[in-house]
Formats: structure tokens, C-alpha cells, sequence
């Protein structure tokens, strides 16, 4: 067996807890694909169907997502080794709910659905990883559509950014005008840009026209609110 592809597939969250045999056995009915993707390709759109699972192996990819209104997007990068909405694949709306964009040279493996299936099917470690994502995300998102909605001007932004978060660290970018965000955000334009003006400040965020960019979320997030 490929050693590069036994330790390629044990970096990946799905496959963790297998023995060198079961992935051999793996290889040897499942096909796996591997493609390369150059910077400002697309890997999968915001829309299309979900018919197969990917993994992020190597390189800068981000996740791009429009609101249902088309006032917004909003842009966060993906870590390396990622899966890519395994929650898209199945359920009533298998579709994908963001695009995904190479932003250098990109790695990336894809399983068609049905091998999936096989593969958690047949393997404990499998159906036990691949229910552990699902459920983490479904707790993850859980938590904050009970959140209460509430606190200071920066509370509230820093809660909106969470809320359309897949993981509370890393770089973020929003695509938004001031007053779609002020609207969003129950306040003011002016209170909005004196708010977004401080965290610029603090270094925190940058602010663009029409963009506001989170170098690193969990920093905004350490910084003491105000009350």
C-alpha cells in the first residue's frame, strides 16, 4: 500500500481510528479522486448539488456565501485538512450552501455520496466519525439559534459574525454596505461606523469600502466587550 495515501487519509477527520487494513481494503473498492484546482477556481457553487464529499488537503480555500437577500456575502477561510459539507449530502435540501473558491493552489480529494455510504456503512470508526461531524455541527448551530441576541453594539456584531461562522477562529471577510449592516444589526449607521471605527483601532478588523475583513476571529473575541 501507498504510505503517502495511508497517512493523506488518516489526517482526515472521517477516516480517523482505522487500521492499515481496513484502509487498504478501502482503496481497493472506493474510488478516490484527486484534482488540483488553480487560484480563483471554483470547487463546488453555492446551489449545486451535493453529490459527492470533499476534503481540503493542501492550499487556501474559502467559503463564499450569499444571504438569501443578496445584500451580503460573507467569506471565511478554510483550515487544512477540512471536509467540505458533509451535512449537504443527505436530507431534504442536498444542496451546497456556499461556494468554494482556491485562493492559491488547491489540493483536493472528493468520494462520490454512494462510496460514502459504503464507507460508513461498513466501517465503526467511519459511522462513528461521520456522526460525530454531523452532530457537532448540529450542536454548534443549536447554540446559536438559542443565543439571546443582546448587549452592546460590538457584542452584537461580533454574535452576527459568529452566527454565520462553520468555526469560531481564522479569517473572515464581510461584504457588506454600512447601512444593510446597520439594519441587521438594529442600530444606527452612524453608532455602526463609530463601532467598526474602535475595533479598526483596537486592530482587530480593517475596514474597506463596502468590506470589513477579521484577520482572526478568536481575537475579536478575546478582546474585553464593552457594557
Amino acid at each position: 500500500m501507498d504510505f503517502t495515501m495511508y497517512d493523506t487519509l488518516l489526517q482526515l477527520p472521517l477516516f480517523q481510528g482505522l487500521g492499515k487494513n481496513d484502509i487498504t481494503e478501502i482503496l481497493s473498492k472506493v474510488k478516490f479522486h484527486f484534482q488540483k484546482y488553480e487560484p480563483g477556481e471554483y470547487v463546488f457553487r453555492q446551489g449545486d448539488a451535493c453529490s459527492e464529499v470533499g476534503f481540503l488537503l493542501g492550499g487556501t480555500l474559502v467559503a463564499e456565501t450569499f444571504s438569501r437577500s443578496q445584500t451580503y456575502q460573507f467569506i471565511e477561510e478554510l483550515p487544512v485538512p477540512s471536509v467540505i459539507e458533509l451535512y449537504s449530502l443527505f436530507g431534504i435540501r442536498p444542496l451546497f450552501h456556499a461556494s468554494y473558491r482556491a485562493v492559491t493552489e488547491v489540493n483536493m480529494l472528493t468520494i462520490d455520496k454512494g462510496y460514502l455510504s459504503e464507507i460508513v456503512g461498513g466501517y465503526v470508526p467511519c459511522s462513528l466519525n461521520f456522526s460525530n461531524i454531523i452532530c457537532t455541527r448540529a450542536q454548534y448551530l443549536y447554540q446559536h439559534i438559542w443565543s439571546d441576541v443582546t448587549g452592546d453594539l460590538d457584542i452584537r456584531f461580533t454574535q452576527f459574525l459568529m452566527r454565520r461562522s462553520s468555526r469560531p477562529a481564522g479569517h473572515k471577510l464581510l461584504r457588506i454596505k454600512m447601512e444593510d449592516l446597520a439594519v441587521l444589526l438594529d442600530d444606527r449607521r452612524i453608532n455602526v461606523s463609530r463601532m467598526l471605527n474602535a475595533l479598526q483601532a483596537e486592530g482587530v478588523i480593517h475596514l474597506r469600502r463596502k468590506e470589513i475583513e477579521i484577520p482572526a476571529l478568536e481575537k475579536l473575541l478575546q478582546r474585553p466587550f464593552s457594557r
